[in-house]
């Protein structure tokens, strides 16, 4: 049995690191993909082969293409803690800043949006909190949220209106918001 022991423990880091070397290049094929494709276009085989490892493992590892985009966010939370954290003077401020990740970020929005259920639960309360404190009410909030959905950016940038146009509106409600009119 001694002879078993220490084999295994020199096994052990080396699974270890091979798993964590899979887990990396799944969700940098998993990430990339979705940029490329946007989540319509990204399935377990195209990250699978993507990343060059079997579909099994994806599947192992995250259980399904939820699982896996729920990793992708969980792997891009800290941009949007501190995006949620800056301090912000005005609701138009604040606005104009998750706009503008929004918009950078859009095909991992969309696919948050798409596939996890309030997967982003902490980074959305940071948001709501902080807007709510600019604009005055939980609805007043939700209702600037509502169009800074990226469904919403998407939508609107297929309908022909600029990023620029769109960013100005939603800098517009939310100072109409917060000054109450």
């Amino acid at each position: 049995m001694r002879t078993n022991s220490p084999l295994k423990s020199r096994e052990s880091p080396v699974e270890r690191a091979d798993a964590a070397h899979n887990r990396a290049l799944v969700l940098e094929a998993a990430t990339r993909l979705i940029w490329e494709r946007g989540i319509e276009g990204v399935s377990v085989d195209a990250v699978a082969a993507a990343a060059g490892v079997g579909k099994g493992t994806v599947f192992r590892r995250f259980g399904d293409k939820a699982g896996l985009v729920q990793a992708v966010l969980d792997a891009t939370a800290a941009s949007w803690i501190q995006v949620a954290s800056l301090e912000c003077r005005s609701a138009a401020e604040f606005a104009g800043t998750l706009f503008d990740h929004v918009l950078a970020n859009l095909p991992l929005v969309i696919a948050a949006e798409r596939t996890t259920s309030g997967g982003c639960e902490a980074e959305f309360q940071i948001t709501v909190d902080r807007l709510t404190a600019h604009v005055g009410t939980l609805f007043k909030a939700h209702a600037l949220l509502t169009v800074l959905r990226g469904t919403h950016v998407a939508f609107l940038l297929g309908q022909g209106m600029t990023a620029a146009e769109i960013r100005a509106g939603v800098i517009s409600l939310a100072e109409s918001l917060e000054a109450g009119v």
